[in-house]
């Protein structure tokens, strides 16, 4: 009989330093909510697997924010 246990990648939450599990190959941008310290994270590198806290960019609103003047 043959083994068929699936392989899980694994990456460090940065906030709290808890094992983060993938059972399935993780894809850049994919979020993963840390299962210690709730924190949202996305996946920045592969490899090796890079996880940073999940941002909302759409949060900001960057065209009021730096506005130049053509005087």
């Amino acid at each position: 009989m043959t083994s068929t246990k699936k392989k899980s990648i694994m990456g460090a939450c940065p906030e709290c330093d808890a094992d983060i599990v993938f059972t399935k190959a993780p894809f850049l941008g994919q979020k993963k909510t840390c299962p210690v310290c709730h924190t949202e994270l996305e996946v920045i590198g592969l490899s090796p697997l890079e996880l940073d806290w999940a941002y909302e960019y759409d949060e900001y609103d960057d065209d009021d924010e730096y506005e130049l003047d053509d005087d």
